[in-house]
């Protein structure tokens, strides 16, 4: 059985999930180990600080703290760190990113060996030490690595926030800064930015900071401040493949690969789109209405009616051929030989052909 990160465990609602987490860690419950995984790195990293903030004693933090990388550190060392006493601090953390331990495969020779390590370590953690490993994407909970951090500590899943889940959170962001933000101008905002909140936190800051605390974040704020990132230059994208206008269709993905977009964002977000209009239509055919289908895919009304006018573009043999293309550009992104504008210009030049449109 494999743990998503679509499925924290705890409710479908990602972001009352997460603030469940941070709550257990303001009260103050830190336990022995920790498994954070999935596509959220911003938030595993927020937890990891918390973790530093109410486990470890003030003053003494930077003498309690290890880091690994662990794809490059040897168990050995994360050994030795785990069994270090605390200086002036009731516990040491330990923390061990890019953790490659948790996931599926038999595995043999040296991966099968360090995974019995592991298992070895987590078995005998001492008491003055939290160990947390952070991962992305999925684990796998057959393991009994897994097993063990489940039994003994906290198994933690961050699915990726997105419709009302990203709503809620910028609304819950904005008011701890000190301003107001209203639903439907947070949700617009949501809509308009790239799933990386890195970045949208620091739009928040810039927000923010303009209407000073107390003071309402609008819709003129947002498009006065606010860079809207790739989103609606996807929108146009997929627009261009839809009318097999291959030539604006590679102009505007040349102008966010020199905006520095990551390809693989780029095809993820194309992807994304592509399927919302399949799945919107779909429930269309059904009998839903806008408002239902937004209410069954958590997604913004506008952001359904806008899926199912552009889907109007694509034949349902089009829409398949465009996905499998997708699949394709996924597989060479990951593993190919091709430089990645390559792969993504081909994809657009495949899927921009006449055959399957209207």
């Amino acid at each position: 059985m494999t743990a998503r990160a679509g499925s924290p465990g705890r409710g479908g609602d990602s972001e009352v999930v997460y603030r469940q987490y941070f709550r257990e860690l303001q009260e103050g419950i830190v336990a022995p180990v920790y498994l954070l995984f999935g596509e959220e790195d911003y938030l595993m990293e927020e937890v990891v600080k918390k973790l530093a903030q109410v486990g470890l004693g003030e003053g003494s933090r930077d003498f309690n703290r290890d880091c690994f990388d662990g794809e490059e550190a040897d168990l050995e060392e994360i050994r030795a760190a785990v069994e270090m006493l605390p200086f002036a601090s009731p516990r040491r953390l330990v923390v061990v990113k890019n953790s490659p331990y948790f996931r599926g495969g038999k595995g043999s020779g040296k991966g099968k060996g360090r995974r019995e390590e592991l298992v070895a370590l987590l078995e005998e953690l001492p008491a003055t030490t939290c160990l947390v490993f952070v991962t992305r994407g999925d684990v796998d909970q057959r393991l009994k690595a897994v097993q063990i951090i489940k039994k003994k500590g906290r198994l933690w899943g961050f699915p990726r926030l997105q419709g009302q889940d990203l709503t809620k959170w910028i609304i819950a962001r904005i008011r701890r800064k000190g301003a107001k933000i209203a639903g439907a101008t947070a949700s617009y905002l949501a809509q308009l930015w790239v799933y990386d909140l890195n970045r949208l936190e620091r739009e928040l800051e810039k927000l923010v900071a303009y209407v000073g605390e107390g003071g309402e974040i609008g819709r003129e704020h947002i498009q006065l401040l606010v860079d809207p990132g790739i989103r609606e230059n996807i929108f146009y994208l997929l627009d261009a493949v839809g009318k097999r206008e291959t030539r604006r269709a590679l102009l505007l993905l040349n102008q966010m690969l020199a905006a520095g977009e990551p390809p693989l964002l780029l095809l993820f977000l194309l992807t994304q789109r592509l399927r919302l209009i399949g799945l919107a239509r779909a429930l269309a055919g059904e009998g839903l209405r806008p408002r239902e289908i937004a209410a069954r895919l958590k997604q913004h009304p506008f952001v359904i009616e806008k899926a199912l006018e552009q889907g109007k573009q694509f034949s349902q043999e089009a829409l398949e051929n465009c996905l499998e293309e997708c699949l394709w550009a996924d597989g060479q992104l990951k593993g190919g030989r091709l430089e990645p504008k390559l792969v993504l210009e081909l994809l657009l030049l495949k899927i921009t052909e006449p055959k399957g449109h209207k």
